[in-house]
């Protein structure tokens, strides 16, 4: 199987997956509260050493650092010359962002009752943080498959991405202002618009957004 394929098959079941979170989390049903509970219970425990170490953390995916950050990986990959790879970076960040907002703001979920360590505004489902954090280190996790030789550069790259993305959502729960099933949310939405935009740049009909032609 080709891996066009393979991720074709991905994406449809991300998406899948996705409405059918969402629509859980829109009815209520006895999954979420029992997810969300258990989960709570496990991670929603503070001292000030905890404090002190995750809310710098889940900084990392607020809008202001993602968007800088987004900005100057940009410039760098445009001023190398890896065009397309700063077009795939941008274009999975504001995707992401806009539909994580609009989905925001259909659903209408309230934030959890318990007490927030760090100010949170608007509504909670998707967890915004964790799709922007996915959107961001994610890319650039794929990116430096396609621009980077060395496999050990490689592995560091990924390594941190994968680290950075967990615990920004673990700090969301953590920090009390959001339900671990909007995490799942967020990294679900930020999953399935990424395997769909690097489909659209393998697709060999928008000869522009080739993928393999990250590197001219």
């Amino acid at each position: 199987m080709k891996i066009t394929q393979k991720l074709s098959i991905l994406d449809i079941f991300l998406a899948l997956f996705f409405v059918f979170w969402t629509a859980n989390v829109a009815l209520k049903t006895k999954l979420i509260t029992s997810f969300d509970q258990a989960l709570i219970q496990q991670f929603y425990h503070h001292n000030d050493w905890s404090l002190n170490i995750f809310k710098p953390i889940t900084n990392m995916g607020d809008t202001i650092p993602t968007i800088l950050l987004a900005t100057i990986f940009f410039i760098i990959l445009i001023c190398k010359k890896y065009y397309y790879a700063g077009i795939f970076l941008v274009l999975n960040k504001v995707v992401v962002a806009l539909l994580n907002s609009l989905i925001k703001n259909i659903m209408d979920r309230p934030r959890p009752s318990h007490h927030h360590y760090v100010y949170a505004g608007g509504f909670s489902y998707p967890s915004g943080h964790s799709a922007s954090s996915f959107a961001l280190y994610i890319s650039l996790l794929i990116i430096s498959f396609f621009i980077i030789k060395k496999t050990s550069i490689k592995f560091i790259i990924s390594i941190l991405a994968i680290i950075a993305v967990v615990l920004v959502g673990f700090s969301r729960i953590f920090l009390g202002v959001h339900y671990p099933s909007d995490v799942l949310g967020g990294y679900t939405l930020a999953a399935t618009i990424l395997t769909f935009n690097t489909l659209l740049f393998r697709a060999k009909n928008l000869s522009i957004l080739q993928l393999k032609g990250i590197q001219n």
